[in-house]
């Protein structure tokens, strides 16, 4: 174990050389033959090129060139193209606050020339020749219209950080990767990519979706809805994957700021909430998001790598992206006879997003901060506990069930179906036509699990299960929507210790707490004392509360609002939802059936379970005949 030399000598203060500088700061910028290609290929871009080509060798380690069309470098500016902090893309403080450009630090050449071999050539419009320049010296040269930066030996000036390069594999693949993020964001820029002087990447001129669709998976363009909301400071487009093409991985995702890929954790977490209900247990959404903001609301000079930024308002940023991947998910989640209606099947519907109800989501959010609210707000979003719904204790379920029957009770009378499918069955005749209903006529049950019914468009397979699952859920929120929230006095108030980060936010946001039905108070400069929660979390609150307070304060501290009182309620109305569904195995009748098929052509996001599961495959004429070879 090494320990820390106490008795190291003193030494005056004194100035870092200009080298030592400079590669202390390619640090921070460059990390990898990819992070080269992102620079280089940035400034491109930034020049105005409309075709890019990318050439490796060794995986960009040996060798890596960029060559674009853009507008050039005059001679007498190429010694200053590669001195730090040297640009042309801003003049002063007022431009920086107003940044559209991808480069704007001016330290990317100058830090890939302190840990590598540099040169670069480049012509501009004016020039009959182009001119280069390498270790200082400026020389002329051949070149076409436009620049060609060629960088050799990465980080043969610094061997340590070589070390940490894994092999020429993988970091071509890095390459790729971070050229293919750059290429979704300009499909009117033509790219290729060369890897030891084979093609590996051909990108031509092209429209957006066609783009996206080229890159990303090949489900995600089967399974994807349209992104279209605007404001008059704001503007999000793009698209966003089913919640039946969700993935274990988060490779699909691509989020852009004003044309800037960027990783953040605000907006990720903005639309993986959207899909909140629909998506099946840790699976992960596919999507590709480009967000257009007034460039003085947001903050892109946060690190070299332009990788992360701030939003001035980042709640209403929050609630914007969330309630806009909402609309679109929307129609997917709505009812059988729109999907059907389109033409489409399950799993394969293509749409447009509303932005009117986009702007009306995002006004009632915004006035419901901090006031008394209950469960009357429209979506369940929130952080994932990490619980398995069996955790909970059937107190927790059965201090609901007295609600359930009722529920479904007062519900059914007024729907005239009911949530048991042995109560009130609905007559089929058999001479019914299959096109009277959208899922159609019911024909029998295969294995006890799974529906067999005939429409006009073929057949119709739907698990009871999943199915019925899905309606009582719905059914419960409703019901429970419409009721005052329950607050639940604890006979001993709970205290704990919370930060001083805490406090303020409990200060802060005292009156949102009320609404969400969490009784409050300082109990001393550093403690808490809870009095009162919704009664579906007091079953394990002396267990859990102090947790939950703690992540609720820390929700409404970066978004402003906090939904996880409403996700614990409807983690707790699925449990129940699940327990009182159909049973697999379960013999029906043909009336039974008739009924499900109604409730689910009436039932809202009826193509998932609570689980994210689909419930219902449609089966077309061409699809059966192609199985069994007819018209061949």
């Amino acid at each position: 174990m090494l320990e820390r030399n106490q008795g190291a000598p003193v030494r005056e203060i004194k100035e870092l050389s200009d080298q030592l500088i400079s590669q202390i700061a390619a640090g921070e910028v460059i990390e990898r033959p990819a992070s080269v290609l992102k620079e280089l290929v940035e400034n491109a871009i930034d020049a105005g090129a409309t075709r890019i080509e990318v050439r490796l060798e060794a995986g960009g380690i040996k060798r890596l060139s960029v060559t674009d069309n853009g507008r050039g470098i005059p001679r007498a500016e190429l010694p200053l193209a590669i001195k730090r902090h040297a640009t042309s893309k801003i003049r002063d403080l007022n431009e920086l606050e107003h940044v559209l450009s991808l480069g704007f630090r001016g330290e990317a050449l100058a830090s890939i020339a302190s840990v590598s071999s540099l040169t670069l050539t480049s012509r501009t419009a004016d020039s009959d020749t182009a001119f280069s320049i390498h270790e200082g010296d400026v020389d002329v040269a051949a070149g076409a219209l436009g620049t060609r930066v060629e960088v050799e030996d990465l980080f043969f000036k610094t061997p340590a950080r070589r070390k940490f390069l894994k092999s020429e594999t993988t970091e071509a693949a890095h390459c790729k990767a971070a050229l293919e993020r750059i290429a979704i964001a300009h499909p009117n820029i033509e790219f290729r990519l060369v890897h030891n002087g084979k093609p590996v990447l051909m990108l031509p001129v092209e429209e957006a979706r066609n783009r996206v669709n080229r890159i990303l998976p090949e489900e995600f363009s089967r399974a994807q809805r349209e992104v279209y909301a605007e404001t008059q400071t704001a503007r999000i487009f793009g698209w966003v994957g089913l919640p039946t093409a969700g993935r274990t991985r988060t490779d699909a995702q691509y989020c852009y700021v004003n044309g800037r890929f960027v990783r953040d954790k605000l907006l990720a977490h903005a639309i993986k909430s959207a899909y909140v209900d629909v998506l099946h247990n840790q699976l992960q959404p596919m999507y590709c998001l480009f967000l257009d903001i007034d460039p003085v609301k947001v903050d892109v000079n946060v690190h070299p790598t332009k990788s992360e930024l701030r939003f001035r308002d980042a709640q209403w940023v929050h609630q914007f992206v969330l309630h806009a991947v909402q609309a679109a998910l929307a129609p997917a989640m709505t009812s059988v006879t729109e999907i059907l209606g389109s033409g489409s099947t399950p799993g394969r519907v293509q749409g447009q997003g509303a932005e009117v109800a986009v702007q009306e989501s995002i006004r009632y959010a915004t006035s419901q901060k901090g006031s008394e609210r209950g469960f009357s707000h429209s979506s369940s979003t929130g952080f994932n506990l990490h619980e398995t719904r069996a955790s909970y204790e059937p107190s927790q379920l059965n201090r609901y069930l007295d609600f359930y029957k009722t529920a479904t009770k007062s519900e059914d009378s007024q729907e005239g179906d009911a949530v048991s499918l042995t109560q009130a069955p609905m007559q089929s005749s058999p001479e019914q036509a299959p096109a009277s209903y959208p899922l159609g006529r019911a024909l029998g049950q295969v294995a006890g699990v799974y529906i067999l019914a005939e429409n006009d468009k073929g057949l119709v397979v739907v698990d009871m299960h999943a199915a019925h699952e899905r309606i009582v859920y719905e059914k419960l929120k409703r019901q429970m929507d419409e009721q005052k929230l329950m607050i639940q006095q604890l006979l001993i108030p709970l205290v704990f210790r919370v930060t001083d980060e805490e406090m303020a936010s409990f200060e802060e946001y005292r009156d949102t707490l009320n609404g969400l039905g969490l009784e409050l108070e300082e109990a001393s400069p550093t403690h808490l004392r809870l009095r009162a929660v919704p009664a579906v979390l007091s079953g394990d609150i002396e267990k859990s509360g102090e947790r939950i307070v703690a992540e609720v304060l820390a929700e409404l501290r970066k978004f402003g609002e906090s939904q996880l009182v409403e996700e614990k309620r409807n983690e707790i109305l699925a449990t129940m939802a699940c327990h009182s569904a159909v049973r697999a195995h379960r013999i029906l009748s043909i009336e039974e059936m008739e009924v499900l098929l109604r409730q689910m052509e009436k039932t809202d996001r009826i193509d998932q379970c609570n689980h994210g599961r689909p419930t219902w495959v449609q089966l077309t004429m061409t699809e059966l005949d192609r199985l069994f070879m007819r018209g061949r």
